[in-house]
């Protein structure tokens, strides 16, 4: 990690660079905050100075730069057939500067830190992440829409890398090596709501209980992407909050209700999965990213999502992995059952809901209408299992399920457990934004460790 004169030096070598109009645009918007992520390059001045120079034309623009990671080759071993597990023996005993990983290639390690330097050299704000085995990264685009590239299991398992600094660490202590933090932290600091907020929640720190609550709840319903203002609420929470909390959550469903996305919650996020094959990637449809799920079995095959409460759905999409939109066939139905802990599909009344009739674009959407009669899971079924277009010997291929609806009987649940589930829910209340996604993911793990 850099120390503060060299983080200072480098600071003025990008603001002459900006000078110079060597940088993208947005670099004069960004906020300090951001600066940890530019500033942080794990590669020299001068590296940088060559990414400027040698990066392909068609990755040297704002909207793709992070992109600029696939020009490098990706190779286990050298030319002389050493192992990248031999450190700098890859690289004949040298540094690994850019244009050696560049000419010498490597694994996912060197993809992504080569393209997060990329995009640190235009001054734009990125970083290398862990996944499960892997190494990927995340840059920040136009606009703040924070992305992952060379991407093996989406934003989910994604982890700060090591030796990155990370974001409200003090106060989310784990929950601070979630990925998943930086875009929710970038929507607070850009909006005009933080710097209220934050004050809100520094002021309850001096404050008695009954008074600290109200400042924390209120900090929240300003910047619910604060997600400080959530820990502390969480710690100064008891029943005694509840009947001040119950009308400021009625209120946001009510608000949330009436936004772009009144045609359902989406019910499946992150619920319980049980498949027929590929048991370990099931999880993956509904994790809210475009990671995949793709047996490799030439057998008829089902997907089981177990919504957690009663529901009623009024639409699911599946969206395919490659062109099997077009060409399994789906069945999807739905399972009503008394609430137990178990799936017993035995025992479960089961209704067909719909089938595609429809080719779906490549990587594409099918989406079927809902129904009325409440449901506690939905099944897919699949069927004329084929060679997959990747060449990966795969015979089904799916990419996300979303159930959207409500749950049935939930709104009159006054306990603080509840009406916290539901704050959160409401804070958060577009699965297709990047942000609510990953906050509402964040904060309900906090919840799983609150108790009454």
């Amino acid at each position: 990690m850099r120390n503060s004169q060299d983080f200072f030096k480098r600071y003025q070598h990008y603001c002459a660079n900006a000078v110079a109009k060597e940088l993208f645009p947005e670099f004069r918007s960004l906020k300090a905050w951001h600066f940890r992520y530019v500033l942080g390059s794990w590669h020299s001045d001068d590296d940088l100075a060559w990414s400027r120079a040698n990066v392909s034309k068609e990755y040297k623009k704002p909207d793709v730069i992070g992109q600029s990671a696939r020009m490098v080759k990706y190779k286990p071993h050298n030319d002389k057939g050493v192992s990248v597990h031999d450190g700098l023996r890859f690289y004949d005993n040298e540094k690994a500067t850019m244009p050696r990983i560049l000419s010498y290639g490597g694994v996912c390690g060197a993809v992504s830190k080569f393209g997060a330097s990329c995009c640190q050299a235009f001054g734009v704000p990125a970083m290398p992440v862990g996944q499960p085995g892997h190494c990927a990264m995340i840059w920040r685009g136009p606009g703040g829409r924070w992305c992952l590239e060379n991407d093996n299991g989406g934003w989910n398992q994604s982890w700060m890398h090591d030796k990155i600094q990370r974001t409200w660490p003090k106060e989310l202590g784990r929950f601070a090596e979630h990925a998943g933090v930086i875009p929710v932290a970038e929507r607070a600091i850009m909006s005009g709501k933080y710097s209220c907020s934050e004050s809100q929640r520094l002021a309850a720190k001096l404050s008695p209980l009954e008074t600290a609550a109200e400042l924390l709840i209120n900090a929240v319903l300003l910047c619910p992407d604060n997600l400080c203002a959530w820990v502390d609420l969480l710690a100064v929470a008891t029943p005694q909050l509840a009947p001040m909390l119950h009308p400021r959550v009625e209120a946001l469903e009510a608000l949330a209700a009436s936004g772009p996305w009144q045609g359902g919650r989406e019910l499946s996020l992150n619920c319980p999965v049980r498949a027929s094959a590929d048991v370990e990637r099931a999880g993956h449809v509904v994790d809210g990213t475009d990671s995949e799920w793709f047996p490799t079995e030439a057998a008829p095959q089902w997907l089981e999502i177990d919504l957690k409460k009663l529901s009623q759905v009024d639409r699911v999409r599946v969206k395919w992995w490659g062109d099997y939109g077009k060409k399994s066939s789906l069945r999807v139905l739905s399972l009503l059952w008394d609430e137990v802990a178990d799936f017993d599909y035995a025992e479960a009344v089961v209704h067909e809901r719909g089938r595609r009739t429809h080719a779906a674009d490549f990587n594409g959407w099918t989406e079927l209408p809902g129904w009325e009669e409440p449901t506690r899971a939905v099944r897919l079924e699949l069927d004329q299992p084929c060679p997959d277009c990747f060449g990966l010997s795969k015979s089904y291929g799916i990419r996300r399920v979303e159930v959207l609806g409500h749950h049935i009987g939930t709104s009159s649940s006054l306990s603080i457990g509840s009406l916290l589930t539901r704050l959160a829910e409401a804070s958060f209340p577009s699965p297709q934004e990047l942000a609510d996604q990953q906050g509402l993911r964040i904060v309900t793990e906090m919840l799983k460790g609150f108790s009454e």
